[in-house]
């Protein structure tokens, strides 16, 4: 019998759900050998209490082995929007804020993680990781000044090469932002970026699933001088709706 051989008919005489079988656990051995041997084809050879007690072994030691980290709790943001748990982030500015940035254009933004988004990246988790495959399911909710409308874009992120999340929304093609940590459960989102040679190259992102299609023009969350960066805080989910 080959290696491989022995080797599969011993993995099928383990215990199910990949349960460890100490080296010294005699029962199990015996138990183990008389499958292995009940499984054999007449004439191959019988593998050996020290080949078998070797492979026993070596099951323990990686049963008994620490298990990595999940991709969940090293992936971007891991703490601010934890696995398993929707969330709700928001800045909402009062008049004297807005009346100290004339040239900002938005007066409240909140990023929430529901139920149901949570579920959906449970459902991402589980297929295979490429670059670009979203992480994170939100929805991003924007309020203009001088608009007392709420207007909102579903969100797929990814990781960036960064350490951040780059977030677009199906529904129209280009546009994105920037999730990056704000320090003590705190998200930055940022509309465009800065170069190295210091440069800023803006950016922007749809609010309506119209798109371009929109009668009288999209409606966009862009970077223009004071809508660049806004630090997002921790908040109950209704400061989301």
């Amino acid at each position: 019998m080959t290696v491989g051989r022995v080797k599969m008919r011993f993995e099928a005489a383990l215990p199910p759900d990949g349960a460890a079988v100490p080296p010294h656990d005699e029962p199990a051995l015996r138990h183990a050998r008389q499958r292995i041997i009940a499984s054999q084809p007449r004439g191959d050879i019988v593998m050996s209490s020290i080949e078998a007690r070797r492979l026993l072994a070596m099951l323990a030691i990686v049963a008994a082995m620490p298990s990595s980290t999940s991709a969940a709790e090293t992936r971007a943001l891991a703490d601010a929007l934890r696995s398993g748990r929707p969330s709700c982030h928001a800045r909402i500015f009062d008049a004297t804020e807005l009346a100290s940035h004339p040239n900002q254009r938005v007066a409240a933004i909140m990023i929430e993680r529901t139920a149901q988004d949570v579920a959906t990246e449970r459902k991402w988790g589980k297929l295979e990781q490429f670059d670009g495959t979203p992480v994170i399911s939100a929805t991003l909710r924007v309020r203009l000044r001088g608009d007392p409308a709420k207007h909102s874009a579903r969100l797929e992120c990814a990781e960036s090469d960064e350490g951040a999340l780059v977030c677009t929304t199906p529904a129209c093609a280009g546009g994105e932002i920037y999730l990056g940590s704000g320090g003590s459960d705190a998200i930055n989102v940022s509309i465009g970026g800065t170069l190295k040679d210091g440069r800023f190259i803006g950016h922007y992102i749809h609010l309506d699933e119209s798109c371009e299609a929109r009668p009288g023009g999209p409606i966009l969350l862009e970077s223009g001088d004071g809508d660049r960066r806004f630090t997002l805080t921790a908040a109950p989910k209704e400061a989301c709706r």
